[in-house]
């Protein structure tokens, strides 16, 4: 790839907001296709899922994604870490969390800006598996490594849990520019 063009900052990029509105996680395994089916342009513009996705609402001023990049060796790694505060400690929502820890999690974060990248999902070293489905096997997808908080000890300390994703990923977080469908009471939600 070669470097033949660059970018421009104007007025709406100055002025854009900052933090993460939502997050829908789904299992890498329940992702049934993608398209693009090779890398274009830094999107993804439909991941179908066999079942809905996890939608987690945060505290307001409480949820970031970030990224850090570093070269090693010739090859770029990047950490994506998607973080998200639940306030309220429950048994129930202690219980969703859990099916969490063992999965193999991709999430889709919106910022309050509109934009939204896909995190836990990679081109770049798929496994190349049979058919249409090279992901299928991919050690891409983002982790669980963090809950954190609890009851706090005044009556007026936070009451909740920060919850922190972490994906090594070999490219930049891709834009996801399909559609989100919110159901289920709000608390899943469909792509296309």
């Amino acid at each position: 790839m070669a470097i033949d063009t660059g970018l421009l900052v104007d007025c709406a990029d100055l002025n854009a907001a900052g933090g993460v509105r939502q997050i829908i996680l789904t299992d890498l395994d329940n992702i049934t296709a993608v398209a693009p089916t090779t890398y274009t342009n830094g999107t993804l513009s439909s991941v179908t899922s066999g079942t809905p996705w996890a939608r987690f609402e945060n505290k307001q001023g409480m949820a970031a994604m970030t990224v850090s990049g570093t070269k090693e060796n010739g090859a770029t790694k990047y950490e994506i870490g998607v973080s998200f505060y639940i306030p309220n400690c429950l048994g129930a929502q202690f219980e969703m969390l859990r099916q969490i820890e063992d999965s193999c999690p991709v999430a889709i974060v919106e910022l309050f800006s509109g934009t939204r990248f896909i995190v836990g999902w990679s081109y770049v070293y798929q496994n190349q598996g049979e058919g249409a489905a090279p992901w299928v096997r991919s050690q891409n997808y983002a982790n669980l490594t963090s809950i954190e908080g609890g009851s706090g000890t005044a009556i007026t300390d936070e009451n909740g849990v920060t919850v922190t994703l972490t994906a090594t990923q070999y490219e930049l977080p891709l834009e996801y520019t399909g559609a989100i469908t919110t159901v289920s009471g709000d608390v899943t939600a469909t792509t296309a």
